[in-house]
Parts: C-alpha cells; sequence; structure tokens
C-alpha cells in the first residue's frame, strides 16, 4: 500500500514539476542574423521574384520587381543614416540605425506586384510580447517637407500601421501604431524607436502590416509606405 502511496506521490510531483516550467523563450528577430552585402542590406535586384529569408524563428520575404529595380515586403538594412536625398536611401531609418545591434528590418508595402504581402510568419503559433517601430526617413522626410508626390502633413493627418494576427488563417485581431498623427491638436512624426505591444493579438502564426494614410491620390496613398522594425518578439 505505502509503495503505490509514494508513487502516486511521485506522478504528482512530476506533474506539478511540467506543469511549473515555463514555455520555451521566444526566438525574437533582432536581424543581427542576417548577412547583408556591402551595401548594407540583404536586397537582391538580379531579377523578378521573391526569396525567403529568417531571423530568430519568424519567416520574412523580400520581393523585387521591374528587373529587380525595387524591392517590396520587407528587407534588412545595416545603414545608419537618418537623410533621404534619393532612392538609394530608401534603407535609411528616422532615427538613423536599428533600435538595437546595427540591423534593422524596413518595409515596403506593394498594392500592384504579384505576390507583394507584408507578412511575417511561424511555424506554430504563440502569443508575440512586440516589437520596436519607427518611420523610414523616406516617409518622414516626406511628411516633414512634402515632395513631388506627397503634401507636407498639416491638422488633420495621420500616418498608420494596422498589425493584424492571425491563426490558422482566421484573423484575431489588431493593433494600430500611428507612424505619424496630427489629428486632434497633435502634430507629431515618430522619429524614435517605440515599443508597440502585440500580446493583444492573442496565440499567432501570422502577423500582416498595412499602412493608411490621409493623402491619397488617384493612384492609391501619396505617403511613402515604408516603415522600419526592429526586435520583432522582444519583451519591452
Amino acid at each position: 500500500m505505502k509503495k503505490i502511496y509514494f508513487a502516486a506521490l511521485a506522478v504528482a510531483a512530476g506533474l506539478l514539476m511540467v506543469s511549473c516550467q515555463k514555455e520555451p523563450a521566444l526566438k525574437i528577430a533582432t536581424f543581427e542574423d542576417v548577412t547583408v552585402g556591402e551595401a548594407g542590406t540583404n536586397a537582391t535586384y538580379t531579377e523578378d521574384g521573391i526569396h525567403g529569408w529568417t531571423s530568430g524563428e519568424f519567416a520574412f520575404t523580400t520581393g523585387s520587381g521591374y528587373g529587380g529595380t525595387y524591392f517590396y515586403n520587407f528587407v534588412v538594412s545595416s545603414q545608419q543614416e537618418n537623410t533621404f536625398a534619393s532612392y538609394a536611401d530608401q534603407y535609411h531609418s528616422a532615427v538613423g540605425g536599428a533600435a538595437a545591434g546595427q540591423q534593422f528590418a524596413v518595409g515596403f508595402q506593394d498594392l500592384y506586384s504579384e505576390g507583394a504581402a507584408l507578412e511575417i510568419k511561424l511555424a506554430e503559433a504563440k502569443v508575440i510580447p512586440g516589437c520596436y517601430l519607427t518611420n523610414s526617413a523616406y516617409a518622414m522626410n516626406s511628411m516633414e517637407k512634402g515632395d513631388d508626390y506627397s503634401k507636407k502633413f498639416e491638422a488633420g493627418d495621420f500616418f498608420l500601421l494596422t498589425i493584424t494576427g492571425f491563426k490558422d488563417g482566421k484573423e484575431q485581431a489588431k493593433v494600430e501604431f500611428y507612424l505619424a498623427d496630427f489629428r486632434d491638436g497633435k502634430s507629431e512624426i515618430v522619429k524614435d524607436w517605440r515599443y508597440c505591444n502585440l500580446s493583444s493579438l492573442g496565440e499567432v502564426d501570422k502577423v500582416s502590416f498595412a499602412l493608411t494614410s490621409s493623402d491619397n491620390g488617384a493612384y492609391g496613398m501619396n505617403t511613402p509606405a515604408y516603415f522600419c522594425l526592429d526586435n520583432f518578439g522582444a519583451q519591452k
């Protein structure tokens, strides 16, 4: 009888130990584990098409179109400037570098190329604590000064990033992050790295990103459809 009793205690103790064990830590996307070329990005412009890459345990894609003359989706950048004078500067963040380390990701929303999708995927559904976000130098410059295609931001304008979580193909929840907000007396363009809490999305295996702006024309959004991302999956 004692043997059965002690055996039961051992089983109970083992179950308690298992239940108290923490889930394996999420391997965040720091982008430091991605190889960049001499130009300071992992973009490839040799031909049209999409290639995949990973950082941490997250899967990303980079696309190129029109014979490789531009990129879409995500690229990794190690460029440290915060200026924008030409398209060669499209890999600059508004801060002039990463939130931590040397590398960060730049996202570009292309609504026209086949296969273009600002998405990040996981092999299995998990809660993603959050990430760090800021403007690209291109978008910041455009909103501050205006350019040939976009207007200088004024009262009532906004530049919004909407982040949507999915599990098994079903939408779970959304998080909104204003990259610029001139509504209700505000006049702010984000120029520093800011933490965005994503835990409210719940367990997800895919996250998508969509940019919208108050500045639109006959062909869609005029504000440059770029933003910068770092430490995806990090705790604050």
